[in-house]
């Protein structure tokens, strides 16, 4: 009987574990994607991704945790400096402005084709 009790409390405990980790996940979700930066810039473009619940900025220069200082501004750990998302009118998320020493540089968010378009062009007849 205590066997079985330790194991819906180890069950439990986990499942109340992962509902904690998702919200955070899920809203660190709005910040990735890809960002091209201008041409000569000291980096052309930055993946922003979640892994293990970690927002990381992964670049040709190398890869740095985001760590949150407050909504939209992170510091960018590895470099000693700051990430600052900036929205639309909308609120949608469009530039990364980066701040490391004394490189400053924006980069603009690449659109993705939605998943309805993606499956219209699977779709399309071809020629």
């Amino acid at each position: 009987m205590r066997k079985l009790l330790l194991f819906f409390f180890a069950i439990s405990s986990s499942f109340i574990l992962s509902a904690q980790q998702t919200p955070q996940t899920d809203s660190l979700k709005e910040y990735t994607g890809s960002y091209k930066f201008p041409e000569g810039s000291e980096v052309t473009e930055i993946k922003v991704v979640v892994e293990n619940g970690v927002l990381w900025a992964n670049s040709d220069k190398g890869n740095s945790e985001l760590k949150k200082i407050e909504k939209d501004v992170f510091e960018v750990v590895s470099y000693t400096g700051t990430a600052t998302f900036k929205r639309d009118a909308n609120g949608k998320i469009k530039v990364l402005h980066i701040e490391v020493g004394n490189l400053i540089m924006d980069g603009t968010k690449s659109e993705e084709p939605s998943s309805q378009q993606n499956d219209r062009l699977q779709r399309s007849p071809k020629k």
